[in-house]
């Protein structure tokens, strides 16, 4: 019966340790399904492949539990900016132009301003860089660019028209 009872309580503490794991396991990786980790920030990003144009692909990202990905800091930018440059294209469906994906910044209520999805102005949040001379440009033409996205090779975000169907990162707290 000694051998019994070590046993027993060998296969208890096994069972212990592989539910507590279990639950540790939960408790790091809040996010939903697809969406990659970024430890450092505490974020998840997901690459929607089904384009959108930008007002759609935030709203598709506010029902995902998310908003469209706004990078804050150079390290942000570079962490989402690998998730582009892993795309897979074939994948991507019904997009006006498949090397750009939208992200949360518009310059839609003041032409002047570039701001996130969270209001804030991104002069203001840690990161505003611009590839070339995107975001430069100030008119109140809704023929012109009003929307940021990131592609996989320029240190820095695209202005873009923001009518046109692009894929799009969604963004969620972990």
């Amino acid at each position: 019966m000694g051998s019994f009872k070590r046993g027993v309580k060998k296969h208890f503490r096994m069972f212990a340790i592989f539910i507590l794991l279990v639950s540790i396991a939960n408790v790091i990786c809040k996010a939903p399904d697809g969406y990659v980790i970024n430890n450092a920030v505490g974020h998840g990003y997901k690459l929607m492949y089904i384009a959108q144009p930008w007002d759609r692909a935030c709203e598709k990202c506010l029902e995902d539990g998310a908003k469209l990905a706004v990078p804050k800091s150079e390290e942000e930018f570079k962490f989402i900016q690998k998730i582009v440059r892993g795309m897979h294209y074939p994948s991507i469906i019904g997009s006006d132009y498949n090397l750009v994906a939208w992200l949360g910044i518009n310059n839609l209520v003041n032409y002047t301003t570039w701001r996130n999805v969270d209001g804030e102005n991104i002069n203001d949040t840690g990161y505003h860089r611009w590839a070339g001379l995107n975001g430069q440009g100030y008119s109140d033409d809704p023929a012109e660019p009003h929307c940021a996205g990131i592609d996989g090779i320029n240190n820095g975000l695209r202005d873009f028209w923001c009518q046109k169907r692009l894929p799009y990162i969604c963004e969620t707290q972990t």
